[in-house]
């Protein structure tokens, strides 16, 4: 958090639930004491009455150690998280459950089966995906920029309106370049809390020794009609608990939205607290599995929840832990935290 956003400082100061002064002086001195630098990053979850162990939350330098760390991460695995293509290929390589790959475009040059087709106008691209929809089942197609992340810039062509639908997005599809991905079917439970995005689990993994342990989990929701679920688009986040698979109590959003803390969707009206996560053991298992096929030290996943079981969206190596570190409850006494802690100081 920065003093100079006026948004984040007026959530803030109108928030009811804050500690009262004295407490959030004594508590911020105590912060900078201990973790060497000026603890901004209070003032955007810790400053709650609720958040009494606000010392067990990551402070900015260590998340930076973390990410930085050369015993983590190897650039010969980052390379396969951070392009959105090379990530899919690698997974469709290797069986790794993930939304099929149709095809993939590097500005005018569009790539489907075998081919290459130079786009030049918008009735090219129509006639291009009228021929991939009529030779394909697939319903949806989803297109994400390669190295973007966030969910900026991603957007969908359904089967129906999909002409419509080009007519919008094709300056920004011939200026960019984008994997396409069929469109994947999302739980219907899942579907019950918010139906309009893709609602992922991320699911955090750490690598010690020869073992890949699960970190932590949370649920991000789409919300106000959004299509992506991301929190830096306006999304909730919600925390698993790890032995039920159940949501907790409260969901998040980020202060850039207006901050809030939430017991139901405020969309749907759906409840958090004790919802049944479908197939979250299934999802650890994925995440775990995806971290041997690429073992970087310490990676967070997205993986999206179908009918039939998980799916793996994405691999992260730097996984902006701010929200894993909030619907935890504070990452530091996580035990496989202060063991990854001890090891990159």
């Amino acid at each position: 958090m920065q003093f100079e956003d006026p948004g984040r400082i007026k959530v803030f100061l109108r928030d009811p639930n804050k500690k009262n002064f004295l407490k959030i002086c004594k508590e911020v001195l105590v912060l900078w004491a201990t973790k060497k630098e000026m603890p901004l990053y209070y003032f955007k979850h810790l400053y709650k009455k609720d958040i009494k162990n606000y010392r067990d939350y990551l402070a900015p330098k260590e998340v930076r150690r973390i990410h930085a760390s050369k015993k983590l991460h190897k650039s010969e695995y980052t390379s396969i998280l951070n392009n959105k293509l090379n990530f899919a290929l690698y997974c469709e390589r290797n069986a790794l459950s993930s939304p099929a790959l149709i095809g993939h475009n590097f500005g005018h040059s569009f790539f489907a089966g075998k081919g290459i087709q130079e786009i030049s106008s918008i009735d090219e691209l129509i006639h291009f995906y009228t021929e991939i929809f009529e030779v394909t089942a697939t319903r949806a197609i989803f297109f994400r920029p390669l190295a973007l992340n966030g969910g900026q810039g991603c957007f969908k062509l359904d089967r129906d309106g999909f002409s419509q639908q080009l007519g919008v997005q094709y300056e920004n599809l011939l200026k960019g370049d984008y994997t396409h991905t069929e469109a994947i079917t999302q739980h219907p439970d899942i579907d019950d809390i918010y139906e309009k995005s893709i609602n992922t689990l991320r699911i955090l993994t750490y690598i010690d020794g020869e073992n890949v342990d699960v970190v932590s989990a949370f649920i991000r929701i789409g919300a106000g009609g959004s299509v992506v679920d991301n929190g830096s688009s306006g999304g909730l986040f919600v925390g698993i608990d790890q032995e039920s698979g159940t949501l907790k109590r409260t969901g998040y959003r980020d202060m850039n939205f207006g901050g809030g803390e939430f017991l139901k969707h405020p969309d749907s009206g759906f409840r958090f607290e004790n919802f049944q996560v479908p197939f979250f053991k299934e999802a650890c298992d994925l995440a775990v599995d995806g971290a041997k096929y690429i073992p970087d030290g310490f990676i967070g996943w997205d993986i999206a929840l179908t009918p039939s079981g998980p799916t793996i969206i994405e691999g992260n190596e730097d996984p902006h832990v701010f929200m894993s570190d909030v619907a935890y409850g504070g990452l530091l006494k996580n035990p496989h935290v202060r063991k990854l802690m001890d090891r990159v100081k």
